[in-house]
């Protein structure tokens, strides 16, 4: 997609991560942005200005008060920009929007800037998951600004986790969606496309544990991220949304509810509980079909005891919930694998009741678990089946609404 050409203010701020704003302000330019880079005191101590300079042809930004008065005035100017992104912002930029504080240039700006603003975190997973960095996170999603959450993945500190500064090409999607209005499909990400406001959406997403000891368990490879991306999809459109999470690999979304389960049961029973509070549930986790029949409740297994584990199935939440002509639209997931895989899930959607299943094929590497791609077939009684072609897990969470529209306008 091309992009309109924007004013694009990019504020780098005192992250390791911001040798990756150079090549994201690359991106910026090769998209035909006129881009006006804006550093942090602090981020001169990881990449130049003169970096900056030659990448985006323009004047590099970091004083507030300059002693020759170039930038007297420079965050009314540039406050007069189509779009500000910061990338990356520290846990401490983040602190001081939240809070209103203006003690630098960047910080002038965001306060007098009134076009659209992204925010890409970047620090220690420590950090990102600090409630006081979470309360901030919520603080700026509640005034419309844009997060492009961490990714999971090595740190600065030599430890892995949450907090990596998003891929720069994943944040410069998400400023051409903003300066087209639109996504992959062309949808608008304005207040135009708020079409599930209103609606309560209860969204289960990761993958449950059953415990064959203290430190063992029997689960899948879900990571959560197509129960993410719907949560995330839902919120921007406007719902009300909560995730029972199963055991996530990734970070929560600002402005979403979460209520944290780890095996079948506990999932079940915060499903009774919230089911009937809500319009629509979707069944994107990937639940834990067996568990161990007699669990060790202490301890650990030694290799050297002999062990036939014995395994049962575990109960169909699913089936469990309501009846027909509950109130609450309930749509589920079908990962299926081999011959008559389409077959088995037409069935699931008849014998569990369901208002829509969505197919995904689990034989294939490059869809699916541990995948940021998915290839879905959405199916519904009375409808013709969808089938949406290898495309993002966003999209297809966006695909997936569309339809879920339709069977509940």
């Amino acid at each position: 997609m091309k992009s309109q050409v924007k004013r694009i203010v990019l504020g780098v701020t005192g992250s390791v991560a911001a040798y990756k704003a150079a090549e994201l302000t690359r991106l910026l330019v090769k998209a035909g942005h006129d881009v006006r880079v804006v550093q942090t005191p602090s981020s001169l101590n990881f990449v130049g200005e003169t970096t900056f300079r030659a990448l985006s042809g323009n004047p590099v930004f970091s004083d507030q008060f300059s002693a020759d008065g170039e930038t007297a005035l420079a965050h009314i100017d540039l406050a007069h920009s189509d779009l500000l992104v910061i990338a990356p912002a520290t846990a401490n930029t983040i602190g001081k929007m939240a809070a209103g504080i203006a003690d630098n240039l960047l910080l002038s700006i965001y306060l007098a800037a009134r076009c659209p603003v992204v925010v890409c975190p970047a620090m220690n997973s420590g950090m990102w998951s600090h409630p006081a960095v979470r309360s901030n996170m919520e603080k700026l999603f509640e005034r419309d600004v844009t997060i492009v959450s961490p990714e999971k993945g090595p740190l600065a500190c030599g430890a892995g986790g949450e907090g990596r500064l998003a891929d720069p090409e994943k944040i410069a999607l998400v400023v051409d969606q903003i300066v087209n209005k639109s996504n992959e499909a062309g949808r608008l990400l304005t207040d135009e496309r708020r079409d599930f406001t209103g609606k309560r959406i209860l969204i289960t997403a990761g993958a449950t544990r059953e415990p064959i000891d203290t430190v063992r368990f029997v689960s899948n490879r879900s990571s959560g991220r197509m129960g993410s991306a719907l949560a995330e999809a839902a919120r921007e459109r406007g719902a009300e949304v909560t995730v029972v999470a199963a055991n996530l690999s990734i970070s929560e979304i600002p402005g979403v509810n979460y209520i944290r389960v780890s095996t079948n049961d506990e999932l079940t029973e915060a499903l009774h509980r919230e089911f009937e509070k809500h319009d629509i549930l979707i069944m994107a986790a990937a639940v834990a079909d067996y568990r161990v029949s007699s669990a060790m409740t202490t301890g650990k297994l030694e290799r050297e005891e002999k062990n036939d584990l014995q395994l049962t199935p575990t109960s169909d939440i699913v089936r469990s919930l309501g009846v027909a002509g509950s109130r609450c639209l309930k749509v589920g997931f079908a990962a299926e694998y081999g011959r008559d895989k389409l077959e088995r899930a037409r069935c699931k959607l008849k014998d569990k009741n369901l208002d829509a299943i969505i197919f995904n094929d689990i034989s294939r590497s490059d869809i699916g678990f541990e995948s940021g791609d998915n290839e879905i077939v959405i199916m519904a009684p009375g409808q013709e089946d969808l089938f949406v072609d290898k495309t993002s897990k966003e999209e297809c969470a966006h695909r997936i609404l569309d339809q879920i529209k339709v069977l509940q306008p």
